[in-house]
């Protein structure tokens, strides 16, 4: 992997739960890493790696993306990545080399609060 193909910086959360005073628990996130170079890769078609679809009568649009990294010790399924001011949730990770690098997969969905017609 060569330094220069690494042109975008991203940052990873850690999710943190805590319970707040009613008893309900409060999901957050931590920053993980900050600063981490990487290589953007949008997935998937149409329009590469951007979709829509309809789930409950609500339609969402869904971007994935693939950050291309260095190695990353202990990132997993339950951290966020925030690039361009996005926030994408991990959802597979895929190491090459002997800790050369990391694929990081992972999606952003887009709730438009808005119902489909019924037919």
């Amino acid at each position: 992997m060569k330094a220069g193909s690494l042109t975008e910086k991203i940052d990873i959360y850690r999710r943190n739960n805590a319970v707040n005073s009613f008893g309900d628990v409060v999901e957050s996130y931590v920053a993980f890493k900050t600063g981490v170079r990487c290589r953007i890769l949008s997935l998937g078609t149409p329009s590469a790696g951007a979709s829509e679809f309809s789930d409950d009568r609500q339609t969402s649009g869904e971007l994935k993306i693939e950050f291309i990294t260095r190695w990353v010790s202990g990132v997993d399924f339950d951290m966020r990545i925030t690039w361009n001011g996005a926030d994408f949730d991990v959802y597979s990770i895929l190491p090459f080399g002997r800790r050369e690098g990391m694929r990081i997969r992972a999606r952003r969905r887009d709730f438009d609060g808005g119902t489909n017609p019924t037919i």
